[in-house]
Parts: C-alpha cells; structure tokens; sequence
C-alpha cells in the first residue's frame, strides 16, 4: 500500500493555529505516510516571517516523510501580476510575484515526487495560483486575484512527471484551487475547471489533490472509467467555513482501490477519522 497524507491552507500569520498544526504534526509521525502533499496557501499575507514559519514547519515535517509543496493565491505577490500585464517591469515581474515563495520554500513551482509502496505513486504539482493575470479573469470582482487557472507550459510539467513513472504507480496531480463548486461557497476555484480536468484525464490522471476552499469535499468526475477523483482538503488553521472543522485527507492507495479518510480536528482529541470514501483504481480497470 502507498499512503500519502494531504493537507492545506496552513495559513501561517494571524489565522494559523497553533494547536492544530502540532496536532498535526503528530498525525503525521503516528501514521507515517509515504508522501506528505501541502496543496498552497501556506501563508496569509505572503509576508517574510509567515514564510519562514512555513518553511520551519515543512523541515520539521520533512524529518518524518517527503514533502510535496505548491503555491496558493495567498503566497503570490499580486503587485507582481499587476505589474507584468502593463508591462511596467517586463519579464522581471513574473520572477517578482513568486519571489518570496521561491527564496523559503521552493524554487520550483511545478514540483512532482514519487511516493513509496506497493504500487507507488508519482504526485505532479501544478501551479495554478497565478495573481491577477489574463486566463484568471472572470466577471465577478470579489474572484480578482482569487481565482486560478491551469495552463499549457504547466501542464507540460505533469506530463513530463507521468512519462517517466512506473506504469502501475498512481499517477496523482496536485493543484490549489478546487476545481468543483463548494457546497458552501458555491465556488469554483478554477476560471478554466472543464479544460483543466479534460487535460488531467488525458495525461492518466487518477486523482486530483486541491484545497482552497477551507471546507472537505470528495467528489468522483465520470470523464473517465473509472472517474477522477477530486480530493479537496480543508484547512487547517481558524479561516472556518461555517460548521466545517479543520482537517485533512489520507490517500491509501493498492492495486484495486484508492481510498481517501477524512481526518477532522475534534477539541480536545485533536485529528481523528471522521468519514472515508473508496473507489476502483485506474489500474485495476486496465487488468480486469
């Protein structure tokens, strides 16, 4: 079995609880995942010291399993993004908006890791926090600089991850922005969501990895047999939907099925199993 622990928006700065991100840490150390999968919005203001309490956070994780990491809208320098589409900084503009993000967590903004076990995985991170840029624009205002897009040159990066994985290892992508409306929000995440997951599909995607929309959500999408699955973590940090506990997802993977187990925070107790969903794997179609 491949297990892979996915978790998102920390939010380091004033929303970022303390209790919570040591509990955890402890989850990670007392279920010992293959991979640990940190879908963006590690920060709030996308400030030096919320980055440097990130990346400390991430290190410490690092001792127990590998740490896969994307950007999310709020570790992008939106000024950046401004600057670049009126051509005030030319192309220095585009290295400006992820400048802090690059220097303390990751120069790469595309990263893929491949995941240990029986069958393994291979997890393609692919940006889609972008800041106020022309395939993010929509006609609603409150979404400016919110609202992601996947696009060719990024989709590029994931093929080229899949290409070179083991041909029976799960091949996993990872975005920040939730590609399936919120069941409190009403919000997608995505400008572009039935490109994005048409795409994912055709490069043999079997799960989508997201977060964004601070609420859990696990959804299958039947443009493939089996469908893609959507695994939406929550947050884990004080920026609640209403009625919505922190928590995260663990993705349990064999040769049959994927199976995805909600862990929510329940005060005093910390992260505790809440509900799990499972579904037949791509490989296991192919062989039957």
């Amino acid at each position: 079995m491949t297990r892979i622990l996915h978790t998102s928006d920390l939010h380091f700065g004033r929303p970022a609880v303390a209790e919570q991100l040591d509990s955890l840490k402890g989850s990670i150390k007392e279920l010992a995942p293959d991979a640990v999968a940190v879908s963006g919005d590690l920060t709030q203001r996308c400030s030096v010291s919320e980055f440097l309490q990130a990346r400390a956070y991430l290190d410490e994780i690092r001792e127990t399993a590998p740490v896969i990491v994307i950007p999310g809208n709020h570790d992008v320098r939106w000024i950046g993004a401004v600057a670049r589409n009126l051509g005030i900084w030319g192309r220095t503009a585009h290295e400006f908006k992820y400048s802090r993000y690059t220097k303390y967590i990751s120069p790469e903004l595309n990263p893929s890791l491949e995941a240990s076990g029986d069958p393994g995985a291979v997890i393609a991170g692919c940006n889609t926090a972008h800041g106020i840029s022309r395939g993010s624009l929509t006609r609603r205002f409150r979404d400016l600089g919110v609202i992601g897009h996947v696009n060719k040159r990024d989709l590029l990066k994931v093929e080229e991850a899949f290409s070179q994985a083991p041909p029976d290892a799960a091949r996993i992508v990872m975005i920040h922005h939730n590609p399936i409306r919120g069941e409190t929000t009403g919000r997608h995440g995505l400008s572009n969501t039935r490109q994005a997951l048409t795409a994912f599909v055709d490069l043999g995607a079997e799960l989508v990895l997201c977060g964004h929309d601070h609420q859990v959500a696990i959804h299958t999408i039947e443009e493939s047999t089996p469908g893609l699955v959507v695994s939406t973590a929550g947050t884990i940090s004080n920026r609640l939907r209403a009625g919505r506990p922190s928590s995260f997802n663990l993705v349990e993977i064999d040769d049959r099925e994927l199976r995805i187990i909600t862990h929510a925070w329940q005060n005093p107790t910390g992260f505790a199993p809440s509900q799990q969903r499972s579904f037949p794997r791509h490989a296991a179609s192919r062989s039957a």
